[in-house]
């Protein structure tokens, strides 16, 4: 068992959350990057729907392997299609902002799920 000394008791509790982190995702075949939980669903005409997202912590970029969980189950792992800020297609999100998320063969969001960005580890 590591120790560690922290000055500081935010640095401990930091410390503490991000192993939480590690150690509570459903996956540990992926590197946890960021997450965003789904605000709203559009249905935008010959895309299908769309999550309208807040970024909540992290970076998801368009292309990024996502998991979509409701509660603590993983409905499923696919990747990004589409991202866009307001109407503007972008590459990156970063926490706090808000998106529009479109996944490859996904669309059954509900106002809740949280779309979590991982990267696989070789």
């Amino acid at each position: 068992i590591p120790i560690e000394y922290y000055s500081m008791v935010y640095d401990a509790i930091e410390s503490v959350e991000s192993r939480m982190q590690e150690v509570l995702s459903p996956t540990p075949e992926g590197e946890y990057v960021g997450s965003a939980i789904v605000k709203e669903v559009f249905n935008i005409g010959g895309t299908g729907n769309i999550a309208g997202s807040k970024c909540r912590d992290g970076i998801i970029k368009k292309g990024s392997n996502v998991r979509v969980m409701r509660g603590d189950k993983i409905l499923v792992e696919t990747k990004v299609r589409t991202l866009r800020n307001f109407k503007a297609e972008v590459d990156t999100i970063n926490s706090g902002d808000e998106c529009g998320i479109g996944l490859v063969d996904y669309e059954d969001f509900e106002v809740g799920d949280v779309i979590e960005s991982y990267v696989v580890k070789k």
